[in-house]
């Protein structure tokens, strides 16, 4: 048995139960396979964090572009929309079509017009 002889038959302290591989005492230095396994775990990771930065752009991109084609769109058509109402608000403001409108009502002109001074109108109050 893996005794001593001042102290009597005892297991060796620093092999395990049984005799096997030794025992290591308080942390244990992480092997080769545990870093490589931790190392392309946290690779992994990150990359897929990237993965999902970049389509959250993406996404984010494509969205501003969606918007602004529609903003453009509805630009472009409230610029018609004015164009037309300038144009309604020049015919509706001609000479000659609020003659022909008041003659549709049968207004006429007045042969004279008379002016009163301000001085005059405040007198008579």
């Amino acid at each position: 048995m893996g005794g001593c002889a001042t102290h009597g038959p005892h297991r060796d302290a620093r092999r395990g139960p049984g005799g096997g591989a030794p025992r290591r005492s308080g942390a244990q230095p992480l092997t080769t396979e545990v870093r490589s396994f931790v190392s392309v775990s946290v690779a992994i990771g990150a990359a897929f964090a990237l993965v999902l930065l970049y389509l959250s752009l993406a996404t984010a991109v494509s969205a501003a572009g969606y918007e602004a084609q529609r903003l453009a769109a509805e630009r472009a058509e409230l610029r018609r929309q004015n164009a037309l109402l300038e144009i309604e608000s020049a015919r509706l403001a001609s000479p000659a079509r609020i003659e022909t409108a008041a003659a549709a009502l049968g207004l006429r002109r007045a042969a004279k017009v008379t002016v009163v001074p301000a001085e005059a109108f405040a007198a008579v109050r």
